[in-house]
This record gives C-alpha cells, structure tokens and sequence, in this order.
C-alpha cells in the first residue's frame, strides 16, 4: 500500500516548506491523474482529497519571503464540500510550474470525466444561467420573461 494512499500513478509529489525553505514540516502534497491529496498531521493526521475535474480556479500567491525564497502559495477554488471549496498549497517550491501542470491535469480530468467548466459556473448562490429561484428554492418559471 502507498504511503501517500493517492489513488493512481503519482504524477507531483510535494513536502509543504517551512519560511526557509526546509521540509521540516508534517504536510505532504500528492498530485495523480484524477485527484490531489493534502495529508498533514503527526498524532492525528488528516487527509483531504479533491478530485480534479472539481477545480474551478487557480491562484498563485507570493508573500516578499515567499518570493526570496523560491516559494509561492497555490490557492483552488473547487466545488468540493469537504474542503469547503478552497484547497490551499502553502510554501510549495517552484509554484508557477506546479500551477501549470496542476491546471493541465485538471483539463485531461474534465475531458476523461466528460465535465466542462461552464458547468460550475453560475450567477450566484442557488443560481445558474436561464434560471432563477425565489426564497424556498423553487425556480421562478417566470424568469427572464417581459
């Protein structure tokens, strides 16, 4: 059994650094075909995995530190309840090109799983393009009519 426990071929495996750049840390970034996995803990340890073709964005921050180190934070945006739509990879080594392979996974995911962007995309909340709902949650059969 893989002590990563990912499900299918690794394809981006990353310690999280600390300030300076030492993997002293206790958190473990795994990238594979369909999902990325964040295991962190010692005593009670945690694992949170996002199954890819559920990411919507991608942001990469640098703090002034960030930068004199070589490290960047990347922040997705995803439809994912258990991580509360936001997986965050802090003090990853070389962001730039990690966002990069990240985001090409992500597109082989959502054509392998047949799913396009323009499906998570909506007005806001409770709302999607051509529909609209009132305070129960019913949609108004009436929108968009004069």
């Amino acid at each position: 059994m893989s002590r990563t426990m990912a499900d299918g071929a690794i394809i981006w495996s990353q310690r999280k650094r600390n300030w300076c750049r030492t993997p002293f840390t206790f958190t473990t970034y795994t990238l594979t075909e369909d999902e990325l996995a964040v295991k962190s803990g010692v005593l009670r340890e945690t694992y949170d995995v996002t199954k890819l073709f559920r990411v919507v964005d991608m942001t990469v921050t640098r703090s002034l530190l960030q930068r004199l180190f070589g490290l960047s934070t990347i922040v997705l945006e995803t439809r994912d309840q258990s991580s509360g739509g936001r997986t965050v990879l802090r003090n990853v080594i070389d962001g730039f090109e990690v966002r990069r392979l990240i985001q090409h996974t992500v597109d082989e995911a959502r054509s392998v799983n047949r799913v396009s962007a323009r499906e998570y995309m909506g007005v806001g909340d409770g709302e999607s393009y051509g529909e609209s709902y009132d305070d129960a949650g019913y949609a108004d059969p009436d929108y968009g009519r004069y």
